[in-house]
C-alpha cells in the first residue's frame, strides 16, 4: 500500500479514537491538572507572563518544551491553559503516530501489522492521545515525536554510513544532533539517543570472548581495538550529538531557577531505586506497560534475533528502556515505554505475525481479547482523589470505571491486586510456552444432523 494511504487510514483512525475518548472525564486533583501537571502549569503561567529564568521544582523545570508551546498556543488563541494543553499534546501525539508509522515501515513489510501496532500504541491509557483527555498538563506527548524523529534520522545515518555517502553522513549527523537536543528540552530521557549513533558500527560483533582465554591486558587491547572505531574523519562526526546535549543542558540551565537545586539528584534517585524497587514490581510495570502481547516476544526471539544483532543502536536502546524503567521512579510503566516503544512494539509485531501464520493463530486472539482489557478499550479512567471504593477483581486490569486510580500501577496499587496482576501474567506466560512448545491446535469440532 503507498504510503500516502496508510497516513491517511491512521490519521482517520486517531481521529475516531479522539472522538470515542473525548468524554473521558478530566481529573479532579488539582483542579484537573493532575499529578506532575501542577508542576508544568505553574511553568507556563511563568513563560505567558514572561518570567525570566522561570522557577520551579526539579525534575520538572528542567522541561521546558511542552510549557512554553502551551503558553504561546493560549496567548495566542485565547483559551485557558488546560483546554491549550489538550490541543497542544494531541498535535504532539498525532505527530508521534505518524512517525511512528514511518518507523515500523522501515522494518515490518505488512501494512495490518502496522496499522494493529499504531492502534495499540494510539490506545495506551497511561500516555499520549487517550492520558491527555485525562490530565492534559502532561509532558510525553511532545517528548515523543523528537524520540522517533530522532530514530528516524539515525536509521539514515546509518544507511549513509554503509553507502559511503560521506556528505549525507555529516549532514544527517549535524540534523539529528539538533533534533535531539531539541527533544531533550521536552524529556531529558530524549538524551539516550545521543548514545546510539556510536553503536550503528556494531562493535558488540567480532568479539570473540571467552572466560578461558581473556585476561585484563586482552580487554584493554580488545578495548583500544574498538575504539579506533571512532577516531577517524568520519566516525568522529558521531561525538556532535553529545557535544549537542551539553549545550541543550546548558541553555535550560540558563533559563530555569531551580527552587530547591539541592533537593533532586538524578544520580542519588538511581541509586535509590536501585536499591528499593522490587524485581516483581518491576517486571508488573513491564507486563502493564505493554500488554499481554509482550508475553509472545520471548518466544519468536529466533525471528528478530539478527535485526538486533545487525542493527545494535536498536539493541542498545531496548536495555536502556529496561534500565531507566527501573532506576527512573515510580512510573515503571511510562518511562518503559517511552524510552522503548519504538523496538519493542517492532518486536510484538514481529511476533504477532510469527504465531498469526502458524496453527496457534488461536492463541492470538485470546491475548488480543486480555489486550483490550488491560489496555482498557472499554473504559474510562476512574477519576482521582476519591472516597474509599470498591476494588473488583483484577483479571489483567479491571472491568470497570469505579476504582481506585493508583490500582492501575504496579508501584501505587494495593498489594493484593498486584500480586494477583502478577500472578495472572505468569500464568499466561507458561501457557504462552505451552501452546507455543507444544504447538497446541484448536478445533471446533462441528456435528452434522440427519434428519
Amino acid at each position: 500500500m503507498r504510503k500516502i494511504y496508510e497516513i491517511v487510514i491512521i490519521s482517520i483512525i486517531f481521529f475516531i479514537i479522539c472522538f470515542i475518548y473525548k468524554g473521558q472525564h478530566r481529573v479532579t486533583l488539582h483542579e484537573g491538572k493532575g499529578w506532575d501537571g501542577a508542576f508544568y502549569y505553574q511553568m507556563t503561567e511563568q513563560i505567558q507572563q514572561g518570567v525570566y529564568p522561570v522557577t520551579g521544582v526539579l525534575p520538572y523545570i528542567k522541561r521546558l518544551g511542552t510549557p512554553f508551546l502551551i503558553a504561546h498556543y493560549s496567548k495566542y488563541t485565547g483559551i485557558n491553559i488546560l483546554d491549550s494543553a489538550l490541543h497542544v499534546n494531541l498535535t504532539g501525539a498525532f505527530i508521534t503516530v505518524i512517525l511512528f508509522l514511518l518507523w515500523l515501515r522501515l522494518f515490518i513489510k505488512e501494512f495490518w501489522v502496522r496499522g494493529l501496532l499504531c492502534f495499540l500504541f494510539m490506545m495506551v491509557w497511561y500516555v499520549l492521545v487517550r492520558f491527555s483527555f485525562y490530565s492534559p498538563m502532561a509532558s510525553d506527548a511532545w517528548g515523543a515525536p523528537w524520540f522517533v524523529g530522532g530514530l528516524l534520522l539515525l536509521e539514515a545515518i546509518r544507511k549513509s554510513y554503509y553507502n559511503k555517502s560521506n556528505s549525507a553522513f555529516a549532514g544527517y549527523v549535524i540534523f539529528f544532533s539538533f533534533v535531539t537536543a531539541i527533544g531533550n528540552m521536552f524529556r531529558e530521557s530524549n538524551a539516550v539517543l545521543c548514545i546510539l549513533p556510536f553503536f550503528i558500527l556494531n562493535p558488540l560483533k567480532n568479539l570473540n570472548i571467552t572466560s578461558d582465554k581473556l585476561n585484563l591486558s586482552q580487554g584493554v587491547a580488545l578495548f583500544r581495538d574498538k575504539l579506533k572505531l571512532y577516531f577517524n574523519r568520519q566516525t568522529s562526526l558521531l561525538f556532535i550529538p553529545v557535544i549537542f546535549i551539553f549545550f541543550s543542558n546548558v541553555l535550560i540551565s540558563r533559563c530555569i531557577s531551580p527552587i530547591d537545586p539541592g533537593a533532586y539528584s538524578y544520580l542519588l534517585t538511581a541509586v535509590s531505586w536501585l536499591y528499593t524497587k522490587s524485581l516483581a514490581e518491576y517486571l508488573l510495570g513491564i507486563f502493564i506497560a505493554y500488554g499481554p502481547l509482550i508475553l509472545l516476544v520471548p518466544f519468536f526471539y529466533k525471528q528478530y534475533k539478527s535485526l538486533l544483532w545487525e542493527r545494535q543502536e536498536l539493541l542498545i536502546l531496548v536495555i536502556l528502556s529496561f534500565l531507566l524503567g527501573f532506576i527512573g521512579g515510580t512510573d515503571t510503566e511510562r518511562i518503559t515505554f517511552m524510552t522503548g516503544f519504538p523496538v519493542i512494539l517492532v518486536l510484538m509485531g514481529i511476533s504477532i505475525r510469527s504465531i498469526f501464520n502458524s496453527s496457534q493463530r488461536w492463541w492470538l486472539y485470546i491475548l488480543f481479547i486480555l489486550q483490550s482489557i488491560s489496555y482498557r478499550f472499554f473504559w474510562n479512567l476512574p477519576d482521582y482523589p476519591v472516597e474509599k471504593i470498591h476494588t473488583p477483581f483484577p483479571v489483567f486490569g479491571f472491568m470497570s470505571s469505579h476504582f481506585h486510580y493508583m490500582n492501575l500501577y504496579s508501584h501505587f496499587g494495593d498489594f493484593k491486586v498486584q500480586v494477583i496482576l502478577l500472578l495472572e501474567y505468569i500464568i499466561l506466560l507458561f501457557a504462552t510456552w505451552y501452546i507455543l512448545y507444544n504447538k497446541v491446535v484448536f478445533k471446533i469440532r462441528r456435528r452434522s444432523y440427519h434428519l
